[in-house]
């Protein structure tokens, strides 16, 4: 019987730099210059990023009892030693991440930003470093077999699997075709195309079919459905692209989505979360693709699965981090129960 979820894909530091008010200043290398006790408001914090390392993350803090294991790849260089010893630390197999001596470990630079009406926003600077070399031949997918769901991502943030294939519409495609046919359940994420990038993102069109769970944000299932409604891109993702289930996350501005042809359309609101308690939305569309699979590993109805999804995503702002205020699976239930 297959147990356990993978995680394939964006292996990354993130450099997660304090919120800043409208015309203030943030600091990048305070660290190199101010001692420790004097940092506050000028330090930046270090901890994992990327789609695969959070929700292998957020995932283990759930702490569901099944195996977690991440496919990827780092420099050799101190932030491949964080998410190293982030792996231990919750218990991760990290026997197929591998060691690009050419490339620095993937990272992401988070600035946080408050608007005037008091939401947090976030800004990236992205370095692509060794996950820009990840292609098809560095994930064994034989190794996949054991695991009832390997979840892939960012597509449009790994450029060796987001080149066209003309039979599966992108390489990553051909990976997850292969995957389903070793009865392993696929999902997939994205970050988010522009105008410039868009002519990739429409190679998915095609890989969809592949793609059992297909977890994406209101603006990516939009773009790439060409319809306007969340609910309705969260249908054709389904109907028309051939996903198994397709979820659609509307972040603050909510409701959330699930459909699959069983079940139909299903709604699901956000959970509100107090403005002095939100301290950033870092990770939060991983820490609801990470409830959502939970949900689907542990075989729960996809209107719950949808719900622990979304009061996953409301307890990750409270951290500034990706993944720092992620809880357990008791934690998440009792949170979304008495909500």
């Amino acid at each position: 019987m297959k147990h356990g979820i993978a995680l394939i894909g964006s292996t990354v530091v993130d450099e997660v730099l304090p919120v800043i008010e409208p015309g203030g200043l943030t600091y990048v290398d305070a660290q190199k210059f101010v001692a420790e006790g004097e940092l506050r408001g000028e330090k930046a914090t270090f901890s994992v990023g990327g789609m695969a390392t959070n929700v292998a993350v957020d995932l283990a803090k759930m702490d569901g009892g099944y195996p977690l294991a991440l496919f990827g790849k780092v420099g050799d260089d101190f932030r491949a030693e964080i998410i190293f010893a982030t792996l231990v630390e919750y218990g991760i197999d990290m026997t197929n991440v591998l060691l690009d001596p050419d490339n620095e470990t993937s990272s992401t630079e988070v600035i946080h930003f408050r608007q005037p009406d008091g939401s947090v926003e976030r800004i990236f600077r992205h370095r692509l470093g060794a996950m820009g070399a990840f292609a098809a031949s560095d994930i064994n997918i034989s190794r996949l077999a054991p695991f009832k769901i390997a979840m892939f991502g960012y597509g449009l943030l790994l450029p060796q699997l987001d080149l066209a294939d003309e039979a599966y519409g992108t390489r990553l495609g051909s990976v997850l075709a292969a995957t389903q046919q070793l009865g392993v359940k696929t999902a997939l994420d994205f970050v988010s195309p522009d105008e410039e990038n868009r002519f990739k993102f429409l190679r998915y069109r095609k890989t969809i079919r592949y793609v059992n769970i297909v977890c994406i944000n209101e603006d990516q299932a939009c773009s790439l459905t060409g319809l306007t409604a969340p609910k309705d891109a969260c249908i054709a993702l389904v109907q028309e692209l051939g996903a198994e289930i397709g979820v659609v996350h509307c972040g603050a501005k909510g409701p959330n989505y699930a459909c699959s042809k069983p079940t139909g359309l299903i709604e699901q609101e956000n959970f509100i979360v107090a403005k002095e308690e939100c301290k950033g939305n870092a990770g939060a569309g991983d820490a609801f693709a990470a409830g959502f699979l939970h949900g689907v590993h542990e075989e729960w109805p996809v209107e719950k699965s949808l719900r622990f999804a979304a009061a996953a995503a409301a307890i990750s702002l409270r951290d500034a981090s990706a993944t720092g205020a992620m809880k357990n699976q008791h934690d998440i239930l009792n949170f979304m129960n008495r909500e």
